[in-house]
């Protein structure tokens, strides 16, 4: 059996060596609740740059059980910063918790913070929290696009390959 303390402090201080101030531990004891602050880009601590480049923020929020990484998986949470709807939210921590699951029995929390901030930069556009119809109708028409692109792309490799 495997010491869960000795891993969860080890992964914590990995996750504060790579996300240096934006690394919270917000309690001490176990079960432990960490905090991470997620951007699409990274402006090297510069405030003023960060709040420009940026139109999606959020702050991962992880418990984590007193049997992770090995027996289960740690509960996430997100907190919005900025730009995102409640629709957005729960779209995201359906691609966290997805994460979480993928890496299930070792420690995962860096990954998750990977796919949250992946999903951000697809998605660093000004109102997504705008939830008017339009605004909506906008989205999905931009989203479709995108795809259609992403399949037309795929065909072109495809067909690429067979006449090779």
């Amino acid at each position: 059996m495997t010491d869960h303390l000795e891993e969860q402090e080890m992964e914590a201080e990995a996750l504060s060596a790579i996300f240096d101030t934006a690394f919270e531990i917000r309690t001490d004891d176990q079960p432990f609740v960490w905090a991470v602050k997620l951007v699409p880009v990274d402006c090297g601590g510069d405030e003023e740059e960060e709040e420009a480049a940026n139109h999606v923020m959020v702050t991962l929020v992880v418990k984590v059980p007193l049997n992770y990484p090995e027996e289960c998986l740690p509960e996430i949470d997100l907190e919005i910063i900025k730009g995102l709807s409640e629709d957005n939210k729960n779209e995201l921590l359906a691609v966290a918790n997805a994460e979480a699951e993928s890496n299930q029995g070792m420690p995962a929390i860096f990954a998750v913070c990977e796919a949250v901030r992946a999903w951000l930069a697809d998605n660093n556009v000004k109102g997504l929290d705008d939830a008017s119809m339009h605004a909506q109708m906008m989205r999905k028409a931009k989203e479709a696009e995108r795809k259609e692109a992403q399949a037309k792309q795929q065909f072109e490799a495809q067909k690429k390959k067979e006449e090779m």
